[in-house]
């Protein structure tokens, strides 16, 4: 954020050395005797402001911009770890290929995110959620087409000798219900994947944000999005898609840890908050139905 000049008090950004309203040095040289703090690092130098993060005293020479805006040292600014995913590096290594090293990196080194680059570009994001959502919608589409194109020989297999099925007009629909449905599940349900992402990943990071969170929602939607990808599980039948939402419930746990720099409690909050309030509201709402019409019956 910017700080004001000692002199002019004009705004100049972490990292000036010059302040861009008065044209005066920005280095100056610390008085003895003065109230005026001094650097940690530059104890000759008076101090202009404190790192945001450890609270040291800094000058003009060791301020530096965070990666959200904020006013680090440089020690701090250093330490601030940025090892890029695979999926970033998607122009050295192709897409697949990158897609493919994520996948294995999120499932089986989740607290590899500790060290991972915290900022990506949101289109990024999303187009990974894209990718880890098409082996499932493409599945559970493939299921439902193999299942109702079956069902008017499996009808006219089991049906009794002497009592045909009577309306066969309904029957020769199930076919192209599953071609429907298939067609349904492979192009519109990774679309919708993707605004589930977005939306769950606005309200994760509410809870973010009240539980101490600092970072953008650029950071909080990076994680939510690389946490899915145990969703590409689901190109095992039936298996997978049991699997998967816990296994991303776990690596977006990690995945808010190690983005947003904070500890389990924050972490664990932003990403299980809003499920199981969903799960309570919707089995509150269930049984509800169920208790009125007890009562009604």
């Amino acid at each position: 954020m910017p700080i004001p000049c000692p002199l002019c008090q004009h705004p100049f950004p972490p990292g000036a050395t010059s302040c861009p309203g008065c044209g005066a040095s920005l280095l100056l040289e610390a008085i003895p005797g003065s109230t005026h703090p001094v650097c940690a690092a530059h104890p000759t130098l008076r101090s202009l402001a404190t790192c945001e993060r450890c609270g040291a005293f800094a000058c003009a020479r060791c301020l530096r911009p965070g990666p959200q805006g904020e006013t680090l040292c440089a020690r701090c600014q250093q330490l601030e770890p940025d090892m890029p995913v695979p999926w970033d590096l998607r122009g050295e290594l192709g897409t697949l290929r990158a897609f493919w090293k994520t996948l294995v990196q999120v499932l089986i080194q989740p607290n590899s995110f500790a060290q991972a680059r915290a900022e990506g570009r949101a289109r990024d994001s999303l187009l990974f959620v894209l990718l880890c959502s098409l082996p499932a919608c493409f599945m559970m589409g493939l299921i439902y087409l193999v299942i109702f194109g079956a069902m008017p020989s499996l009808a006219m297999a089991f049906a009794p000798p002497d009592q045909p099925p009577k309306d066969t007009s309904e029957l020769g629909m199930m076919p192209w219900l599953g071609a429907g449905l298939f067609v349904a599940f492979t192009f519109l349900g990774p679309l919708v994947s993707v605004a589930m992402t977005v939306v769950g990943a606005g309200l994760d990071h509410l809870v973010l944000r009240a539980s101490g969170a600092t970072r953008s929602f650029q950071v909080t939607l990076r994680a939510h999005s690389l946490s899915q990808a145990p969703w590409a599980l689901g190109v095992v039948p039936f298996l997978g898609t049991q699997i998967a939402p816990f296994w991303a419930l776990v690596a977006r746990v990690f995945a808010y840890r190690g983005l947003h720099r904070t500890t389990w409690g924050p972490a664990i909050a932003g990403a299980l908050l809003v499920p199981l309030t969903t799960c309570c509201m919707c089995g509150g709402g269930y049984l509800a139905l169920i208790l009125f019409a007890f009562r009604h019956s």
